[in-house]
């Protein structure tokens, strides 16, 4: 899938709604920066790709607010939370990474933990790509993410209109989890 085609995505959404999954079946995988982080502001992501090289940037990085709450609701529900994110080649991304989830997500796991070379396919490090949602805001995860099989959600700060499900909030993400009716509200 080379970019978002409406069809395919509506074909991926039934499969996995048609699966009538419960929570404990499924992993939902979170990206770390600009999905539960602020790593740029505005989408400036080449001004902050600067300031990442520096010591400290990542262990500094502003928690969504509504971040921590959702992932202890969505744990408490049945789902099996990872975090899965990219990583710069610096000697403190990797450590300043883990020490931010272990801060501001404290009932994450280390071994939840997902942290890659930046550049990778996160779909080589799922599990189970047919009961997994990966919510991320960077479009090619999630065009990879969907050819495999997996149910992406965006992470949207423009609103625009696109025909993949989306959150400004990841809190929109239990309307998004009702519709699949993989649990009643």
């Amino acid at each position: 899938m080379s970019k978002y085609n409406e069809q395919q995505i509506k074909q991926i959404w039934e499969n996995f709604k048609n699966r009538r999954l419960k929570p404990e079946d499924i992993t939902i995988y979170f990206d770390m920066d600009n999905t539960l982080c602020i790593f740029s502001y505005h989408g400036d992501d080449e001004s902050a790709l600067k300031k990442a090289q520096t010591k400290g940037y990542y262990r500094n990085l502003l928690c969504f607010q509504e971040a921590p709450a959702t992932i202890e609701t969505l744990q408490r529900i049945g789902f099996k939370i990872k975090i899965i994110s990219a990583c710069i080649d610096t000697k403190w991304c990797r450590e300043e990474k883990r020490e931010w989830i272990r801060f501001h997500l404290t009932t994450i796991k280390d071994n939840d933990i997902i942290l890659i070379d930046n550049g990778l396919n996160k779909t080589n490090f799922v599990e189970n790509i047919e009961t997994s949602i990966l919510v991320d805001d960077y479009y090619k995860n999630l065009l990879d993410w969907m050819e495999k099989g997996g149910l992406a959600i965006k992470k949207t700060y423009s609103g625009k209109s696109r025909p993949i499900p989306q959150v400004s909030s990841l809190v929109e993400i239990f309307d998004i989890l009702h519709k699949l009716e993989i649990f009643k509200n």
